[in-house]
């Protein structure tokens, strides 16, 4: 809660024999059990084929210097894709809350 401070998480999380807190022993075992959920959905997400993908495009043009040299180059970049998008983003931007106002671009 509000209530506990920095010297009680980090200072007494052990009783007078040595042994943990069952607070703290409840804590570490819900953290272990966030962590490994996310470790699995991060499996899930970022599998082999997806790993391959990355490696084939970000860091390819990482490797290949094709990066963007300037903020000029960026917003023509950013202005492309939005006028020509790749299939993906063409049926995103049907939907009303992938559009951006009329005048973004303007000044």
């Amino acid at each position: 809660g509000d209530e506990i401070s920095f010297n009680r998480i980090f200072y007494c999380s052990k009783k007078s024999n040595g042994e943990l807190c069952e607070m703290v022993k409840k804590r570490e075992r819900w953290w272990v059990k966030h962590l490994m959920e996310r470790a699995e959905q991060t499996a899930e997400t970022y599998n082999v084929d997806m790993a391959t993908k990355i490696h084939n495009t970000t860091y390819k043009t990482a490797i290949e210097r094709n990066l963007i040299p300037d903020r000029e180059a960026l917003t023509t970049r950013i202005g492309s894709m939005i006028k020509s998008p790749n299939s993906t983003w063409a049926e995103k931007k049907q939907n009303p809350e992938w559009e951006l106002p009329r005048t973004y671009f303007d000044g």
